[in-house]
């Protein structure tokens, strides 16, 4: 079973010098990145609303199995936790 928010939960994402995500807050704890399985890029809707995002699916150092995304302006989200 996983847990999706389709607009997601908006987090804040410590990166590194390339952009890749190192660790996120959310719920109120750090969960640092032990590992990224996949990234991703979407870029649609160029003729309606434009979508650029970039996505991670990764494990924490918590346990947590997760997809975090980066949207257009910068902002980072929570979109999908695997239990």
């Amino acid at each position: 079973m996983t847990r999706l928010w389709r607009k997601g939960q908006e987090v804040e994402v410590m990166v590194d010098g390339s952009g890749t995500p190192l660790a996120f807050e959310w719920n109120g704890r750090v969960h640092h990145i032990v590992s990224i399985s996949k990234h991703w890029r979407v870029h649609d809707g160029w003729w309606r609303r434009e979508v650029w995002r970039d996505y991670f699916k990764l494990e924490a150092d918590s346990g947590l199995l997760c997809i975090i995304y980066q949207g257009l302006k910068g902002n980072w989200y929570l979109q999908r936790i695997y239990d």
